[in-house]
C-alpha cells in the first residue's frame, strides 16, 4: 500500500492487556476497512499517556515510514 496517497490516518486509543495502547489506521485500498500501519509495542499508565503519544506520531509523520514504536524511541524527540 502506497501511504503517501492512502486516506487521512485515524488515531485509535483503546485499553488492552493492562495497559492503554494507540494505533493508527488507514482505509484500505482494495476491498473494505482499514488498515493498521503503526502502533504502540508498550502500554501507557493512562488513556491520555497513549493519546499524547499516538498524536505525537501522527503529527510526526513517523508512522509512513515505521510500523511499531517502542516509548523509549518516542521520548527522546518530545521536546
Amino acid at each position: 500500500m502506497d501511504l503517501t496517497t492512502s486516506s487521512k490516518p485515524t488515531l485509535h486509543v483503546f485499553h488492552q492487556e493492562g495497559g492503554w495502547h494507540w494505533g493508527i489506521t488507514v482505509e484500505r485500498t482494495a476491498g473494505s476497512g482499514r488498515k493498521v500501519v503503526a502502533y504502540s509495542d508498550d502500554g501507557f499508565d493512562s488513556e491520555e499517556e497513549a493519546r499524547e503519544d499516538g498524536e505525537y506520531v501522527l503529527r510526526s509523520e513517523d508512522w509512513r515510514s515505521q510500523q511499531s514504536f517502542s516509548r523509549s524511541e518516542r521520548r527522546q524527540n518530545y521536546s
